[in-house]
């Protein structure tokens, strides 16, 4: 008899992870493939200034979430061009994970388009616009939208996305305009 009331609770058990798995996967289903994340900051230099920032990718370790954290274990290798269409770099760390990132458009002092690849699962297009306010300030926004389709997985992680990417995004803004207010009062154009 204690044989049968084991193989209930085994068997109860065993439907209840069935149920929930399928809850999981309905709910997936449900969930949206697109993201978007976006910020704004506003940087006392003109567009001028802070473009080559942008435009050239081997800059970027200096100012995105690249940075974040000092992680030493981060490995960076460059490709292409040092700057403008073309230039990329491909990363890898602990705490980051493995990605890569592309320029694939500009306009210069006005924007870039890139591409970016995260951890090999989660494939984005960003674009960073400068718009001048006066003189010597500017907004740089900085935004990243992709569509994971029906990987159920990452359907999970966007949900997240916003929180991840935006804090990262924020802490890009604010090191890049410490760079450029504070370090920086002439052109970088050439490097």
């Amino acid at each position: 008899m204690s044989r049968i009331k084991r193989g209930g609770r085994f068997r109860k058990g065993f439907l209840m992870l069935v149920v929930i798995i399928l809850l999981l996967v309905v709910i997936g289903f449900l969930l949206p493939s697109k993201f978007h994340v976006e910020r704004s900051i506003e940087i006392k230099r003109a567009p001028s200034i802070i473009f080559p920032y942008l435009n050239n990718i081997q800059r970027w370790s200096q100012w995105t979430s690249l940075n974040e954290g000092k992680d030493f274990s981060t490995e960076i290798s460059y490709f292409g061009p040092p700057q403008g269409i073309g230039s990329g770099m491909e990363y890898s760390g602990d705490k980051l994970g493995a990605g890569k990132i592309e320029i694939t458009d500009n306009e210069s002092d006005q924007w870039i388009d890139f591409s970016l690849l995260m951890n090999k699962r989660i494939s984005s297009k960003g674009h960073i616009e400068i718009d001048p306010i006066n003189t010597s300030l500017s907004q740089v926004t900085i935004s990243l939208e992709g569509d994971v389709g029906f990987h159920l997985p990452n359907r999970y992680i966007i949900l997240f996305m916003d929180n991840i990417s935006g804090a990262l995004f924020d802490n890009s803004l604010k090191q890049l305009k410490s760079i450029i207010e504070v370090k920086n009062t002439t052109s970088p154009r050439s490097f």
